[in-house]
């Protein structure tokens, strides 16, 4: 019997097939870990899933009016105004790395776990700024003409929200400038009745000036007896998160981003938004593939998405601005 047959491959499913199979289940076990906790964008918008196609329609309904009913009278006819919101698939999104054999042979630790975040936090972090970026864009639709020029088909009834500034230079590093913010935004979303439930992401300097206002004016500290958690409770009872994949520059005319996520982002502090202001439309979910390259006597380790990002209900995103 030849001694090939009976060789232990540590990499085959059940001892047979592919002998990189479970490596490569590990390794995209891994990069997935590390994007989910570099990535926190996803899990607060809209995401969808396509087969095939470059683009996908969500349908949006305008609003419809109440009214008593007389006894006797026919029921007007009432029209309920329709549009959709169209979002488009961007280029693959990926990330790579190719492990030369002599570096393979060398290193003295275990590299795959290396690469593996490499690659994960990359495309989360990716992920993250452009998604952001939309976001952003959404809520700096304030009339009609912004909405327009994002490319957004209005109703005659649209519903604009509109950005809140900070009053003096410098305001967004104190905590209780930003809690006024945080209300005067929260109060707009629910004078106009905005639909969602909205969550609040702010620039670290921002959140942590918010975390150590010494009145800890509005904060609702939960399931924290020691108030040292180091996080920022519920404000007004919403959600507040921090993020640095938050956009802070003028991107209007960065070409190494695609047309649609390009803007002047440089006066964001942070973004109160609900799910349906934006939605992902996503072809290929997460993606790992490991191959050998013989003229390149190295290893490719590629980990892919193909998705796309675009605005659904605007007034449902408010921007906090800079003065």
């Amino acid at each position: 019997m030849a001694i090939e047959s009976n060789m232990t491959r540590p990499g085959q499913n059940n001892g047979s097939g592919d002998d990189r199979a479970l490596f490569e289940k590990k390794m995209m076990t891994d990069v997935l870990r590390f994007f989910q906790s570099t990535n926190i964008a996803k899990e607060l918008v809209t995401v969808k899933t396509i087969d095939q196609g470059k683009s996908a329609a969500f349908p949006v309904v305008g609003n419809v009016t109440a009214q008593y009913h007389t006894v006797g009278v026919e029921l007007d006819t009432t029209k309920a105004i329709h549009t959709e919101r169209e979002i488009t698939i961007d280029s693959i999104l990926e990330a790579h790395v190719y492990v030369d054999d002599i570096d393979e042979a060398m290193v003295h630790y275990d590299a795959n776990s290396a690469y593996n975040e490499a690659i994960g936090r990359s495309l989360g972090k990716r992920y993250d700024q452009d998604l952001f970026r939309m976001i952003a864009i959404a809520a700096l639709v304030v009339e009609g003409t912004t909405a327009t020029a994002a490319g957004l088909l209005s109703f005659s009834d649209d519903i604009y929200t509109t950005s809140v500034a900070f009053a003096s230079a410098n305001d967004e590093l104190l905590g209780d400038k930003v809690y006024a913010k945080i209300v005067e935004a929260i109060a707009q979303w629910t004078e106009k009745d905005i639909v969602g439930e909205p969550v609040i992401v702010l620039q670290p300097k921002s959140y942590y000036a918010l975390l150590n206002n010494p009145a800890n004016t509005g904060l609702t500290w939960v399931n924290d007896p020691n108030v040292q958690s180091g996080r920022v409770p519920l404000v007004l009872g919403k959600r507040v998160m921090t993020s640095p994949h938050l956009p802070q520059a003028d991107d209007s005319s960065n070409t190494a981003l695609a047309a649609k996520y390009r803007a002047d982002f440089s006066d964001i502090v942070g973004l109160i938004f609900a799910k349906e202001a934006v939605g992902a439309l996503e072809m290929i979910s997460m993606q790992l593939r490991s191959d050998y390259v013989p003229t390149r006597l190295s290893t490719l380790i590629v980990g892919k998405m193909l998705v796309g990002f675009g605005i659904l209900n605007h007034s449902a995103a408010i921007a906090m601005l800079k003065a």
